[in-house]
């Protein structure tokens, strides 16, 4: 007779393979088009996980697959590459699929509660009540605390550029300078890691995205309720601290003392403080430092990846790099020498250089949308998309598909021209994302890159040396943005 805690063991196991069963049969059950996705879970030689989507979007183009089903682990997923189904997605059906799939600890986490993650009412509330401080006005505001850490850094990259070696390694002094434009005007902090790398700020900002441990953060999203219920942290207890801290006391010290800055943080102050209207959703400190959070993550490591990035091509494509310079300085001419956030706006070639910079590596590789009720695609296949399936769009593989963009591993800012920007789809250009769900910093972010490329381009002439990568690779830990294995090098001489 068999025992019965071995017979309840062996039942359990039973109805589990059953079940992981059902779970992975589900496209073939739907009789839904599938695509393999090598590489996603490899322990040995792994690639970002881009790559894997890229291939499998590539297969998908040439079997005329408008999506296809996989699996994240085992839950049933759709990866996308018809742009008019995207376009379904992201803007015309966007009640239907209007969140991102991300865990959020409302209890104790309140850097999850940033608008990257919120979904339903809670992501609607929010979106309302911060949008108007992204609108142009704010951002001229901010111009000039932004422009005053861009001369620093051209003073700290003088002194790198030394005249016997004028070899820079020039990542970390992008993230230096994003790391004080974004400390200061989302914290009111003067975090001073221009001069000094070391700074608490600066090595916290680091650790933004690489302590969020991705496969966690996947299992979480997929088991919401249980990891509610585990109490699980998407950061660190000691990054809650940190940025808790920093708000709440810089909070209180401005409030108490009547101080204003004219940055974000003060427009985030006024909203709080403000006389709620009927109905009107009060925010509260909890969402100040969510915000302040997710400002900084979003334009932290973005940003400076994509000054990076910029500085990179432009050395490799020295014609490119004197256009942009002679961009510069025509700008500067209509608006009397004056480096202005007029004169940045009117610098459209630098603008089309950031604009290919994102396209070639665009800041998060790919994205994800969750199905909320059942919908038909109302194309040829008709497929039924049932609540809770989630959908990966990949924004890297779109961006490099030579339908769109011809030659695609060529760097072209003139892809960006009005006239070539008219003939593609909108959908084959996704770095901040689009429909309601679009980056709400892209304002910004636009401005600190442009900015930041255009104060060195003034300054500095910059050219590949002996330790410049042939290619970059690009770190297949880090599943939410581009981050690179090692610097980026370039020979950096003094404008004569």
């Amino acid at each position: 007779m068999i025992p019965i805690p071995l017979a309840i063991f062996t039942l359990i196991i039973f109805l589990a393979i059953i079940w992981l069963h059902y779970q992975l049969t589900y496209w073939r059950r739907r009789k839904a088009p599938t695509v393999p996705t090598t590489g996603l879970y490899k322990l040995r030689n792994r690639e970002h996980i881009a790559y894997s989507y890229q291939r499998a979007y590539h297969q998908m183009k040439r079997e005329n697959k408008g999506y296809a089903g996989i699996y994240t682990l085992i839950t049933p997923t759709l990866l996308i590459a018809d742009l008019e189904i995207l376009k379904l997605i992201l803007v015309t059906e966007f009640e239907v699929f209007p969140d991102r799939g991300f865990f959020v600890n409302y209890k104790s986490d309140p850097l999850s509660r940033n608008m990257a993650r919120l979904h339903g009412e809670m992501w609607r509330k929010i979106r309302t009540k911060i949008t108007p401080t992204f609108t142009a006005a704010p951002m001229r505001q901010m111009f000039g605390n932004v422009e005053a850490i861009g001369r620093h850094f051209m003073q700290v990259m003088e002194k790198q550029a030394e005249p016997k070696r004028n070899v820079v390694e020039v990542r970390d002094l992008c993230a230096r300078f994003t790391t004080d434009v974004i400390g200061n005007v989302a914290f009111g902090l003067d975090c001073n890691s221009l001069e000094d790398p070391n700074t608490e700020f600066r090595l916290k900002g680091d650790r933004t995205f690489s302590d969020v441990n991705p496969f966690w953060d996947m299992l979480a999203s997929h088991f919401p309720k249980l990891f509610t219920w585990l109490d699980y942290k998407v950061a660190t207890p000691e990054l809650i601290s940190f940025y808790s801290n920093i708000v709440c006391r810089t909070v209180e010290y401005r409030e108490k003392n009547g101080v204003r800055r004219n940055d974000f943080l003060d427009l985030l102050i006024e909203l709080k403080n403000r006389p709620q209207q009927e109905g009107e959703y009060q925010l509260e400190m909890d969402d100040l430092i969510a915000q302040s959070f997710a400002f900084f993550s979003a334009g932290f490591e973005t940003s400076s990846n994509t000054m990076a990035f910029a500085l990179y091509e432009l050395a490799k494509n020295p014609r490119v790099q004197e256009r942009a310079r002679e961009n510069i300085a025509e700008a500067l001419r209509k608006h009397q020498g004056v480096f202005s956030y007029d004169s940045l706006n009117e610098m459209t070639y630098i603008r089309q250089v950031v604009q290919e910079t994102l396209r070639k590596y665009p800041p998060v590789p790919s994205t994800k949308r969750v199905c909320r009720r059942s919908y038909k695609f109302p194309d040829r296949q008709g497929l039924t998309v049932e609540p809770y399936v989630h959908i990966i769009i990949p924004i890297y593989a779109i961006h490099h598909d030579p339908e769109y963009y011809p030659q695609p591993e060529v760097f072209r800012p003139e892809r960006f021209s009005a006239e070539e920007r008219q003939r593609r789809h909108p959908m084959a250009y996704l770095p901040f994302g689009a429909g309601p769900r679009i980056c709400i910093a892209e304002r910004f972010g636009m401005m600190e890159t442009m900015m930041g490329v255009a104060l060195l381009l003034m300054h500095f002439k910059f050219s590949p040396c002996k330790e410049t990568a042939e290619n970059l690779i690009f770190d297949p830990k880090n599943v939410f943005v581009f981050s690179i294995r090692g610097g980026i090098h370039l020979r950096v001489e003094k404008v004569q």
